[in-house]
């Protein structure tokens, strides 16, 4: 078997192999009892973190070159600080536009697509010190703080730690560690974008992602399931964003900061 296909069969047997056990987790009684405990699918994502890392342990492939490793730590906080403001704005549009629709798609998809070329621009002289960036996700945080629900502070701690560290850390590890690391292995990064090498790696890892979001896992559990085709459309735009910072960086940390943190913003001072 050709290099290139023996990687995307591999890879798509993991995506599908990690989707059924998290399925199979979310539809048993663990799950059941987990949604009406702490109605967050904890155990869902501690399965999405497991496979990638047990897969790569048993092959013993390294886990740095997978994007597994916390080396040059401030760094990553840098890139995290300078990056936010446009990922979180445009994650901001799920609340204005209704991301249930083929037009509200359209709208975030647009707005992905502008905060990958932003970022693009302003990374582009990277690395470099990141104060403003941190300055400016702390006014963020503040002007939002202005609508906050009333939450008790354990909520908010329940937010952070699920977004940061299961869904983001999650989501990353399984389509831009895995995935689309075993895929630049295979593929190469002949393209360069801002002058950051990448390649069809992040393109199909990005569509894995988006397919994740049209199978739409959550519904399983509703007992209602139908296949979310919007929702994967414009998430495949924000899979383009994390995997430029993810070759931007040589790491997941940056992405999973991104994933998780605007997210967990929201949840803890927005109920959202």
């Amino acid at each position: 078997m050709p290099a290139r296909l023996k990687a995307v069969v591999e890879v798509a047997a993991v995506f599908c192999l990690t989707l059924l056990l998290v399925a199979l987790v979310s539809l048993s009684p663990a799950g059941r009892w987990e949604r009406r405990a702490v109605g967050r699918p904890f155990l869902e994502y501690a399965v999405m973190i497991a496979v990638p890392v047990l897969l790569l342990a048993i092959g013993r492939r390294g886990f740095s070159p997978y994007g597994l490793s916390l080396r040059h730590l401030p760094f990553h906080l840098d890139m995290t600080a300078s990056a936010f403001i446009p990922v979180a704005l445009a994650g901001a549009a799920v609340a204005i536009v209704d991301h249930r629709s083929w037009s509200g798609a359209l709208v975030l998809a647009a707005a992905k697509t502008a905060a990958l070329f932003a970022l693009g621009l302003m990374l582009r002289r990277k690395p470099a010190r990141g104060e403003d960036g941190l300055l400016a996700g702390a006014l963020f945080v503040a002007a939002f703080s202005n609508f906050a629900v009333k939450l008790s502070l354990g909520d908010v701690a329940a937010s952070f730690l699920f977004y940061v560290f299961f869904l983001g850390l999650g989501e990353e590890l399984l389509f831009r560690g895995y995935i689309q690391s075993r895929l630049n292995e295979a593929f190469g990064r002949p393209l360069r974008f801002f002058g950051v090498r990448w390649g069809w790696g992040a393109i199909i890892a990005s569509a894995f992602f988006g397919l994740m979001h049209v199978l739409n896992l959550g519904g399983l559990s509703s007992g209602v399931w139908t296949p979310a085709w919007w929702w994967g459309f414009w998430t495949f735009f924000g899979g383009l964003v994390f995997a430029f910072v993810r070759e931007k960086t040589g790491s997941i940390a940056a992405p999973a900061l991104l994933h998780g943190l605007p997210q967990a913003i929201a949840a803890a001072f927005l109920g959202r």
